[in-house]
């Protein structure tokens, strides 16, 4: 970070930089004299310098960084990222139960937030309308299926980009899911094994949190990789008979392991839940996740 040119001028002079971030006033003052492998400026709410790429100044910082990562590693300017070897450092957490409205999202994404309070998790929601830009009243620029197009590039950049998709909420990471749940169903079950591999090699997370739907490709594939999968279960006839399904299609499959690992919640009748997705840390279904987490994550 530099405050005067002159400064600049020194590190330049011994150095290469690969971005410059610089300020509009002072870019201008001095021109085109500033050498870098990219030039992004910081525009003061007007457009920027014609012919150089610019990234309004008035907004989170976490934006202005999750746009500069994604102009660099378009533009090939950041160097493979290092990789941390394997996934053994990582636990697929998978949320998924056969019965619909059982508060499965809710549970989840709560489960995430107060999981990383004390760990780096990931939050991946993979229903085919999930309402999240309405719940969470943002635009996403890009989204879960755009991750999936930037892991065919094998470029070793794709924790870069990662980063730059990354949106925050109460300390969990998540990707934005789909938007077109035709996106989800043209993804291979192999395409969801790398993208979680990847993951596993970043060395970004200590867990991933999967919100799970009968949508994508190799859905048991991906819940026998859990460590711990939940499934949310209710008493009334309907949901029952899906539930005794479910078990016995494992069964028939051989994937008795599934089972093993599962984990069945069976949540109470709630007075009251928050009405925005940033309030789920508080209130009766928080105090019961934690509780959970304290007894069967031991987190």
């Amino acid at each position: 970070m530099f405050t005067e040119r002159g400064a600049w001028e020194q590190f330049a002079g011994q150095n290469e930089a690969t971005v410059l971030l610089v300020s509009q006033p002072l870019y201008e003052r001095y021109g085109g004299e500033w050498e870098a492998g990219r030039r992004i400026i910081l525009s003061e709410g007007r457009d920027g310098p014609p012919g150089e790429q610019w990234i309004d100044k008035y907004q989170s910082v976490e934006a202005v960084v999750r746009k500069v990562l994604e102009l660099a590693s378009d533009a090939g300017l950041l160097p493979p990222a290092a990789r941390a070897g394997g996934r053994e450092g990582m636990k697929l957490i998978g949320v998924y139960s056969p019965v619909g409205r059982c508060l499965q999202t809710t549970f989840s994404f709560t489960l995430g937030q107060l999981l990383a309070r004390k760990h780096r998790v990931l939050y991946l929601n993979f229903e085919c309308f999930s309402g999240f830009g309405k719940m969470l009243r943002k635009e996403f620029q890009a989204d879960l299926s755009d991750l999936i197009y930037f892991l065919h590039n094998r470029d070793g950049r794709f924790p870069y980009r990662l980063e730059s998709m990354t949106q925050k909420l109460n300390g969990l990471d998540y990707i934005p899911p789909a938007f077109s749940c035709l996106d989800l169903q043209r993804v291979e079950k192999e395409e969801w094994l790398a993208l979680l591999d990847e993951l596993g090699q970043s060395g970004l997370y200590e867990y991933v949190i999967l919100d799970l739907s009968e949508v994508i490709n190799g859905l048991f594939d991906i819940l026998r990789l859990c460590s711990r999968v939940y499934t949310i279960v209710r008493d009334d006839g309907f949901a029952a008979a899906k539930q005794e399904q479910y078990e016995a299609l494992l069964t028939c499959l051989d994937h008795e392991d599934i089972l093993e690992n599962t984990k069945k919640c069976r949540l109470p009748l709630f007075r009251q839940l928050p009405q925005g997705m940033e309030g789920l840390t508080r209130g009766e279904l928080a105090d019961l996740v934690r509780g959970l987490i304290e007894e069967d994550l031991k987190g």
